[in-house]
Order: C-alpha cells, then sequence, then structure tokens
C-alpha cells in the first residue's frame, strides 16, 4: 500500500533552498552566543563569598548558608517611644524567621560580597558605635545536626552597620540594602507580636 503524494510536496524539496556553508557558520555562532550569554549571565548571579567570607568568617558563612533555625531578636525600644515605660529597656522576644518568605534573600544579600561598602569596614564592634535601641540581632542555629556553633549577627537598623554581635569588626552594607535591610526586619518585628494577638482573640 503506498501513500498518496503530498500536495505541498514542492515546499519540501524546491531545489533553490540551499544550505552553504555560511549559513552552517552563522548558525553555529548564533548557538555559541547564545550559550556564552547564559553561561555568563548564571556567572554574574552567582554568590560572590571572597570577601564576606574573611569578614565574617567561615563558621558564620556556613550558619548563613545552612542554618535550620533563625531567630530575629528585635531590638529594645527606649522609654520616650514606648506606651509602657516599664517595658523599656526590657529583652523583646526572639521572633522566629524559619520558613518566612523573604528569608532566602535576606540570607543572600548577607552572604553576597555586593551587599557591602568594603571600603567602610573598620575594627569596631557595633555596640560601641551604634544606639543600643537601633541593633536587632540575626541568631542562626543548626539543634539538628549542629554544623555550626550558634551565630548572632548584629544589624544597625539606622545606618545599615553590620557585624559579629560579640566580635570586633563592622562593616556597612551598600546604599541599597541599607535601607531595604532594616526596612525588611521593621516589618517582621512590628508584624509577629500583632500575628500572636490575632491568635489570642480567635
Amino acid at each position: 500500500m503506498t501513500s498518496a503524494p503530498s500536495d505541498h510536496a514542492d515546499k519540501y524539496n524546491d531545489p533553490r533552498v540551499r544550505i552553504s556553508r555560511r549559513g552552517i557558520l552563522i548558525g553555529c555562532f548564533v548557538l555559541l552566543f547564545g550559550i556564552a550569554g547564559a553561561a555568563l549571565s548564571i556567572w554574574a548571579r552567582r554568590t560572590q563569598l571572597e570577601k564576606s567570607t574573611q569578614f565574617w568568617g567561615a563558621d558564620t558563612i556556613l550558619a548563613l548558608q545552612l542554618a535550620e533555625e533563625m531567630e530575629l531578636i528585635p531590638n529594645t525600644p527606649p522609654a520616650e517611644s514606648t506606651e509602657n515605660a516599664s517595658a523599656a529597656g526590657q529583652p523583646q522576644p526572639p521572633v522566629r524567621l524559619s520558613g518566612m518568605p523573604g528569608l532566602g534573600h535576606l540570607r543572600h544579600v548577607l552572604l553576597d560580597d555586593r551587599s557591602y561598602h568594603w571600603d567602610t569596614q573598620r575594627d569596631q564592634p557595633i555596640a560601641a558605635t551604634a544606639d543600643p535601641s537601633q541593633i536587632m540581632v540575626l541568631r542562626l542555629t543548626d539543634p539538628t545536626m549542629q554544623r555550626f556553633p550558634e551565630t548572632r549577627i548584629a544589624i544597625a537598623l539606622d545606618s545599615g552597620w553590620v557585624g559579629p554581635e560579640n566580635g570586633s569588626r563592622q562593616v556597612q552594607l551598600n546604599e541599597r540594602f541599607r535601607v531595604a535591610m532594616p526596612t525588611f526586619l521593621k516589618r517582621i518585628a512590628n508584624y509577629e507580636p500583632l500575628r500572636s494577638e490575632m491568635r489570642d482573640d480567635d
């Protein structure tokens, strides 16, 4: 049994259509250019860790990458900013960040070399230069696997300085994250108590 000839066979067997060596070379060039562009894009987006590892140390980098639990310890409000004066100077309950939207981006910002203005690095603890009421602390732990010791990162909300809470060095975030990160952390710190109150009302 033979199949009927196609009504449009001339479209596929047109002798005028020729594939030249030049056409093949152009096609290969376009393909290679696309591959190179994709590779360059991946490289540009890759987290750069050289300077951040030198600043934070290997344990803190590991904590930012693998921490099972991450908590935010809010700043302690001064007396004039709280309705209850007796609450001034009292430590605030930590806010659990694990599983919260935006946590991956927060990790990436603290890991990536490009998030910092490295010319500002100085050998001073944040507690010695920042207002205590403007400092929040990220606490990172790994209770199950215990791959690193408890890690604490202090962040000055009003200026964007960051550093180990008990360390002797600090560096300022770049212009973009100097505002974005404190805003994100303040939003979380204010949202969590509100969410707890809503649960209690239910």
